[in-house]
């Protein structure tokens, strides 16, 4: 509760408006899980693969958009069949 002095000095007590919850017009649908991944997992799994492949050539320099393009071509052919 909050404490409020009025005008004339004398402490008033207001009291705390209640909130009422909002009104649902329609029942929430079930999102059905998708069996494709979201488009930013399958990048994510892209980057991951293309570190992978650093690693496994000993990090040594190379072309990283090779290893791009390989480990896409890789996560793409995972999913697809």
């Amino acid at each position: 509760m909050a404490i409020k002095k009025s005008e004339t000095g004398n402490r008033r007590v207001r009291k705390a408006t209640s909130v009422a919850p909002p009104v649902v017009t329609e029942p929430r649908q079930a999102v059905a899980p998708s069996s494709k991944p979201a488009a930013n997992n399958i990048e994510e799994e892209i980057r991951r693969r293309a570190y992978e492949l650093y690693l496994e050539r000993g990090m040594t320099p190379g072309d990283p958009g090779q290893d791009w393009l390989v480990a896409e071509q890789q996560v793409r052919a995972h999913h697809a069949g």
